[in-house]
């Protein structure tokens, strides 16, 4: 039996019991308010944050939100809009404490699962047990941070349980350092997706060489690109993402790309909503077949 049709089934021996405790841990006004809606449509939307005040932060940060994102919060804006399943991915804020995050994924098993923060010197049986909580992958976000060496033994015995387990590495970083880092991702047997555009220079857009050397990796059928943040393109940045995508679908794959909302918007709290980072993709995805499918875009990859 293969590693992911095990932990398949360790999710659902121990579903009832990891809800009871997260409505312990959560506290029971916020898991009554997780109502259980399913909205009809097939949709995902792969890239949001959950969060609150008093959480044990990172050592380092770069920003720390001063309101709450709560998963009920959450699934009250996909029942709005029509989305049935949400990807939940660890703020880099919270570091590798991804206690909270594995409490709101048991809360609502059937409709959200997780993307973590983890060291690399995480041991198989900690990878395992987020796993069993709905995890499946890991984020790397390397904005303001130095890279990783991947080339590194541990590294290399990181990345091998990964693709053991069948998940997926997340990256967010800009284009210039994708070439640096998403072809030893690939080369290391992992799905690798890549957040927001893949941020290419807003100056140079589709001409920056480091986005054009990741696009070049679509032919592994290895990488995914979400469509989604176009505000953290830089000014227009709608505009820019409608000049994005051709090449994108061209390159990667329309069957590889996928929306996210980036609620609640983290630094843009202020201008942006889930209702406007639904609609944007009326404009960049303008033909209704392709933009059904970005919609629906990796509902397999995160094993909905």
């Amino acid at each position: 039996m293969s590693d992911s049709k095990g932990v398949s089934r360790r999710n659902l021996l121990i579903g009832a019991a990891a809800n009871l405790a997260s409505i312990t841990a959560l506290g029971r006004g916020e898991a009554q308010a997780l109502r259980p809606i399913l909205p009809q449509s097939p949709s995902v939307d792969t890239h949001a944050h959950v969060f609150k005040p008093g959480l044990k932060l990172a050592p380092v940060v770069r920003y720390v939100p001063n309101y709450e994102a709560t998963a009920a919060r959450y699934l009250e804006q996909l029942d709005a809009h029509g989305v049935r399943f949400g990807v939940i991915i660890q703020p880099s804020f919270l570091g590798v404490d991804n206690s909270y995050l594995t409490d709101c994924l048991n809360l609502a098993r059937d409709r959200l699962r997780g993307v973590a923060v983890v060291s690399p010197d995480a041991t198989r049986d900690e990878l395992l047990r987020l796993s069993d909580a709905g995890v499946v992958g890991v984020r790397l976000n390397l904005i303001g941070v130095a890279l990783p060496e991947l080339s590194s033994s541990i590294w290399g015995s990181h990345l091998e349980e990964i693709a053991r387990l069948g998940w997926q590495v997340e990256v967010q970083c800009k284009a210039a350092q994708h070439a640096v880092i998403a072809p030893h991702l690939v080369a290391a047997g992992v799905n690798v997706v890549i957040d927001h555009f893949g941020l290419p220079d807003p100056e140079l857009g589709p001409e920056d060489p480091g986005w054009r050397a990741l696009l070049a990796l679509g032919a592994s059928r290895r990488l995914w690109v979400k469509i989604s943040a176009p505000y953290r393109l830089g000014a227009g940045g709608v505009a820019r993402a409608t000049a994005l995508y051709p090449h994108l679908k061209s390159a990667v794959g329309l069957d590889r790309l996928m929306w996210g909302s980036d609620w609640p918007h983290t630094q843009f709290e202020k201008t942006e909503t889930f209702t406007g980072n639904h609609a944007f993709l009326d404009q960049v995805v303008a033909d209704p077949t392709e933009r059904a499918s970005v919609l629906a875009g990796g509902k397999d990859l995160f094993r909905f």
